[in-house]
């Protein structure tokens, strides 16, 4: 037993702490907002329709406005009648443990593997209470993130042993995260970096090393993008059985993307910073397109303008959608027109629209730009001041959490409102005051400790995660600077400057909102960074431990011993 002990005990001592982890987690009940139609609402919706067998349900303009992987976790985890927050918090447990297991090549002590689960496990957005305990897809992203992350590193470091039952396992699940990721969010395209970057390096030494060597390495990413593209190809031709149309997320279709380019591209009326189509354009607009002047009433009043139109920034009386929410008001403009029937007819209105008005703007009958497509909005000179100043204070949140909070808030909604995340999630809510459900009310009170415990962690380990992320990002600096002075390659620090290449894709990404769009200052936005974070200073102390301290003290320990053994040698020799 002592034996086993002394063999096992540190994964012994790690399914102590991760599991007391998950008991404290159970302190946090759901965050239900019923009100969420784009958010939360609708995943749990679209989980419904999935459990009942029903795919998505039927289509209006919500049904392929994101990525459906997150309802089909819901209603794979109400299947398996598992509580959601506690299935959430496992799945990320595992991505943590595929991590310690794609570096095992490199880190070798069990007291080291467990140093790493902890960092990672132990990660205080994973316990934040304002934002990640709502339904939001970061549940998902986040671990399918580290997932991939963790593929691309086994496969560098099993490059070499080339056996498909070690290399094949890996790329398969690398690539079968990385094609739920994209049906997660439409913004996947952050992750490409590493990949890519991992991808090239590896394609580059195997040709470098011959011909066989070639092959080899190209087998393992053709299956990388071979299982990447079958969950993509499954849920589009599941869209086109039930709805016709061959796609994944119809928010991404060429159609909807050009009418959205079409409306920004004309110029009537002022610049306004944070909105793509001012009042002004609008009623330019309806003057020279039939199909976009159907939408005027829809638009301009009743419950679309009084549900989208801003208030706070511009006055309600001037009719203006800040950026990020013009496009939901034009999709629900669209269905109130009776054009969201299904995606064929949605689709084919908003090519209508933009033919008619890109048709419209080469006549010269408005004012316009270059044509475009696409979701960017026209520059202002706001958004340079915007980023000049809020730059700073967004880099630090992200590493400090300086907002960081474990209370749950309240839920939102009436009985009938907050029924699916009841009878979905099979999982505790927060109480909501307008429902009549009130879960354990001296549960809740008794769980205050819980809350207690998870705060301390968050506060403290808080503050040392963030000295440790920038103690990574400066062995990164440091170190690839002397890999680009000496021009010697180290698969390690390439690895980290790949998740780095991703971490500063996400946080760009969410940063552009943020500062183009709408307030985009919270623990979610860069919950999916935040590991990565922590991974690259795993990698860089590995790395550094490996090339600088130990040649280092083995170098310290030489120069120690030759001053006696020199002194011998004289010694014998003086006295011949």
């Amino acid at each position: 037993m002592i034996r086993w002990l002394k063999v096992h005990g540190w994964w012994v001592a790690g399914l102590v702490l991760c599991g007391y982890k998950l008991s404290l987690l159970r302190s946090q009940h759901i965050y239900a907002i019923s009100n969420a139609h784009h958010d939360d609402g609708l995943f749990m919706r679209l989980a419904g329709h999935l459990a009942r067998g029903e795919w998505l349900g039927p289509y209006d303009q919500m049904t392929l406005a994101k990525g459906p992987a997150y309802p089909m976790f819901i209603a794979m985890n109400f299947w398996a009648g598992l509580p959601l927050g506690l299935s959430q918090q496992i799945l990320y447990l595992v991505a943590c443990l595929l991590v310690v297991a794609a570096l095992a090549p490199v880190l070798k002590p069990g007291w080291a593997r467990l140093g790493v689960l902890l960092l990672l496990f132990y990660n205080p957005l994973t316990y934040e209470g304002e934002q990640m305990t709502r339904i939001l897809r970061q549940h998902l992203t986040v671990p399918l993130a580290l997932i991939v992350i963790a593929g691309l590193i086994a496969l560098v470091l099993k490059r070499k042993d080339f056996r498909w039952e070690v290399n094949g396992p890996w790329a398969v699940l690398t690539g079968s995260a990385l094609g739920v990721f994209f049906l997660t969010r439409e913004e996947g395209i952050w992750i490409m970096p590493a990949v890519a970057m991992v991808a090239v390096a590896m394609l580059v030494e195997a040709v470098l090393r011959g011909k066989a060597a070639t092959v080899r390495a190209a087998l393992v990413w053709v299956a990388v993008g071979l299982t990447a593209w079958i969950p993509i190809t499954w849920v589009s031709l599941q869209n086109q059985k039930h709805y016709g149309w061959y796609g994944t997320v119809d928010f991404k279709a060429d159609e909807f993307a050009a009418a959205m380019g079409a409306l920004m591209r004309v110029e009537e009326g002022p610049n306004l910073p944070y909105v793509r189509v001012s009042a002004e354009a609008r009623r330019a607009i309806y003057g020279v397109s039939p199909a976009f002047a159907e939408l005027e009433p829809h638009l301009e009043s009743g419950w679309i303008a009084d549900k989208w139109m801003e208030s706070t920034r511009f006055p309600r009386e001037e009719g203006q959608y800040l950026t990020g929410w013009f496009g939901w008001a034009l999709r629900d403009a669209i269905a109130e027109a009776g054009y969201a029937s299904n995606p064929q007819m949605f689709l084919a209105f908003c090519e209508r629209v933009a033919t008619e008005i890109n048709e419209a703007c080469e006549q010269g009958l408005v004012a316009a730009g270059r044509a475009r497509s696409g979701f960017m909005p026209r520059w202002h000179e706001d958004y340079a001041e915007a980023m000049k100043t809020e730059w700073r204070a967004y880099g630090q949140e992200v590493i400090r959490l300086t907002r960081f909070e474990t209370i749950v808030p309240e839920s939102t909604g009436s009985d009938d409102e907050i029924r699916p995340f009841v009878d979905l999630s099979y999982d505790n809510l927060s109480p909501a005051p307008r429902a009549t459900y009130f879960h354990k009310p001296d549960q809740i009170e008794q769980n205050r400790w819980k809350l207690d415990r998870l705060r301390w962690f968050g506060q403290n380990l808080g503050a040392l995660y963030a000295g440790l992320i920038k103690i990574g990002l400066l062995l990164l600096l440091a170190r690839g600077l002397e890999r680009l002075i000496r021009r010697r390659w180290s698969w390690l620090t390439w690895l980290a400057v790949a998740v780095a290449g991703a971490i500063g894709a996400e946080l760009s990404i969410n940063f552009l909102v943020h500062t183009m769009a709408f307030e985009n200052f919270y623990p979610a936005a860069w919950a999916p960074a935040y590991p990565l974070l922590l991974l690259v200073f795993a990698l860089m102390i590995i790395e550094v431990v490996n090339c600088w301290i130990r040649p280092g003290w083995t170098r310290l320990r030489g120069r120690q011993a030759t001053p006696v053994d020199e002194t011998s040698t004289a010694t014998k020799g003086s006295g011949d």
